[in-house]
């Protein structure tokens, strides 16, 4: 599936272990089942997907590249 910039995808499995955890700048980690948009996509040199998690307040939760073998995700 072709995912595009400002998609709005749910995240079904997270295949590298290391990006289950939180880092300094997120309020939390990703785990399966949050919704996140697509922030920004890149292509050099590899393809990566910007995701960006919101609590309904609009609070990033969560901001993290990652590789399209990093990630399974569909379309909301």
């Amino acid at each position: 599936m072709e995912f595009k910039q400002y998609d709005t995808v749910r995240v079904l499995d997270i295949l590298i272990p290391e990006k289950l955890k939180k880092s300094e700048f997120d309020l939390c980690a990703p785990k399966i089942g949050d919704i996140a948009a697509i922030v920004e996509i890149y292509t050099n040199p590899t393809l990566a997907y910007e995701l960006e998690c919101s609590d309904q307040d609009g609070i990033t939760q969560w901001l993290i590249a990652f590789g399209p073998e990093e990630i399974v995700m569909e379309l909301v």
